[in-house]
């Protein structure tokens, strides 16, 4: 019996996107036990996100020789073995050392995931089939989030790690099962030979765009949580809850109902993003107001990522593992850059701060979308 891909490629993203949240929430109980300051713990994530957009760049390619099915196998190898690493790890050193071979395996995983979303979606249905496998992160921000701290106080961060390897090694098993009929063209595809497709430097923008708006401000709202509202980490993982839900409705919600150009799905996005997240700065100091501003925030978000990677996903199939490759790369690039770029205008001008910076982020991607786009690269795939 042949299972059906798009659940499991829902699955994967979720299973991937949960290893790259859950240490944050965890770090103390981590630092504690390895007899280390949490912030050597948190440098495992520095070397996860330049390891995932190092491997997007020079591994992801490969899915164009040897097929996005056999990547995603691949990279699911590769996660479990890291993830038992992880769960055994004695010391930081060795920590930091496992989320690095993690991060190499995410960077093959999501460019593989996206591209197969497009490969097995019937002709017409690209869009909602995206949707659906993009539905994934709602999984790991919901789930993966919530799962980490009750696994984690239960019985531990180390068993938290273990059940991660086995889903993935779960997944990995049923991958095999699966009737994907990946493209093979054979031909090796590089960063530099998708960066002259026409269309992929302005496509990439758009995503550099949504993606620094959404991390600059993420990373410092449960910090405003705790330091100026003067609540509980769990509060902040409320937050995380009402934004994964939003973005969950928008993934398999909206694609249905979303017609006409790609230009104006952006322009939607991005308009919306600017109204929530200027709702998140404008009453930073009424948690309520957050929550509703969050949920907003989730919904534009998960519009605006369908637009974006449908758009990318669309421009030359021949060379989809390398371009996906490049997305990534620049969804990590914003993951690192965030956190320094916000810092400023947080210590200025506090979460208002960021959420004005985002806000102009989100201008630039709606102004990227109103300039002149090529026929087919302004019609959305269904």
């Amino acid at each position: 019996m042949r299972l059906q891909p798009v659940p499991l490629l829902t699955l994967a993203v979720g299973i991937i996107g949960a290893n790259s949240m859950i240490l944050p929430p965890i770090a103390a109980a981590v630092a504690s036990d390895l007899s280390v300051r949490p912030a050597q713990v948190i440098i495992a994530m520095s070397a996860y996100g330049a390891a995932t957009a190092l491997s997007a760049l020079f591994l992801a390619p490969r899915a164009d020789v040897i097929g996005a099915d056999r990547s995603l196998r691949r990279a699911c190898a590769m996660l479990t073995l890291a993830l038992i690493l992880t769960a055994l790890a004695p010391t930081v050193t060795l920590l930091q050392g496992a989320h690095l071979l993690a991060g190499l395996g995410a960077g093959m995983g999501l460019p593989a995931i996206y591209g197969l979303a497009a490969e097995v979606a019937p002709e017409g249905q690209e869009k909602r089939v995206l949707g659906k496998v993009l539905a994934g992160w709602t999984l790991s921000l919901v789930g993966g989030v919530l799962l980490a701290s009750v696994v984690a106080d239960l019985v531990g961060w180390r068993w938290l790690y273990a059940l991660l390897a086995g889903l993935t090694a779960l997944l990995w098993l049923l991958l095999g099962r699966t009737e994907i009929h990946a493209a093979r063209d054979g031909t090796p595809t590089s960063p530099f030979s998708a960066m002259r497709v026409a269309g992929v430097g302005r496509a990439l923008f758009s995503n550099a765009m949504l993606m620094l708006g959404f991390f600059g401000l993420y990373g410092f709202l449960g910090i405003h949580v705790a330091e100026n509202l003067g609540r509980s980490t769990s509060s902040a993982g409320v937050l995380t809850l009402f934004y994964g839900s939003g973005y969950g409705i928008a993934s398999l919600l909206l694609p249905k109902l979303l017609k006409g150009t790609r230009a104006s799905a952006l322009i939607l996005g991005f308009g919306g993003l600017t109204v929530a997240q200027g709702m998140i700065g404008g009453f930073a100091a009424s948690f309520p107001m957050l929550l509703i501003g969050a949920g907003l925030w989730g919904v534009f978000q998960g519009v605006t990522h369908n637009a974006v990677l449908d758009r990318l996903n669309t421009l030359e199939p021949s060379q989809r593992g390398a371009i996906m490759g490049l997305n990534s790369a620049s969804t990590y690039g914003c993951v690192m850059l965030g956190g320094a770029l916000y810092a400023l205008p947080y210590g200025a001008y506090g979460l208002l701060g960021c959420a004005a910076l985002s806000v102009a982020c989100n201008l630039l991607g709606a102004a990227e979308a109103l300039l002149p786009q090529r026929s087919a690269e302004n019609r959305i795939s269904g």
